[in-house]
């Protein structure tokens, strides 16, 4: 290559620099005051005690998951298990449910039931054999 040597390195460096500041402004911070998403109600959220029934073909240790929630569990083997989650009337979470069968017992089947006020918000079934595990998608209102 001709050419004198600082002329080169000018040019190097600059399309170094050309090359380098997409990927900067993608990944610098940029502290700026945020959005804030308010709820149309105001700031309480509502909620609603959402009843799930967990009913099973053989008994089993039962439970069920909801985010940001502990889990509920059956303390012993049963064949149905009643819980009360308090969620976002709203905006419901996905419940996780799940059963742990004899594995002696063969195929095995686990029925959730959601209910909102009295009123059938969810239901599904799911079959396996000893670990039985499944989301019950919970549609908003």
């Amino acid at each position: 290559m001709r050419g004198f040597p600082l002329l080169r390195l000018g040019i190097v460096a600059l399309a170094l620099l050309l090359l380098g500041l997409p990927v900067w402004m993608v990944t610098r911070d940029v502290s700026g005051p945020e959005a804030s998403v308010e709820e149309p109600g105001g700031d309480l959220q509502q909620t609603a005690s959402y009843e799930v029934v967990l009913t099973a073909s053989s008994p089993a240790l039962l439970g069920v998951r909801a985010a940001n929630q502990p889990t509920l569990e059956s303390a012993d083997e049963a064949a149905t298990f009643e819980a009360s989650l308090i969620m976002n009337a709203t905006q419901p979470e996905d419940l996780a449910v799940f059963a742990k069968f004899d594995p002696a017992a063969g195929r095995c089947a686990l029925r959730a039931e959601v209910r909102v006020a009295g009123k059938m918000v969810a239901d599904s079934t799911f079959w396996g054999e000893g670990l039985v595990e499944d989301v019950v998608l919970i549609s908003a209102p």
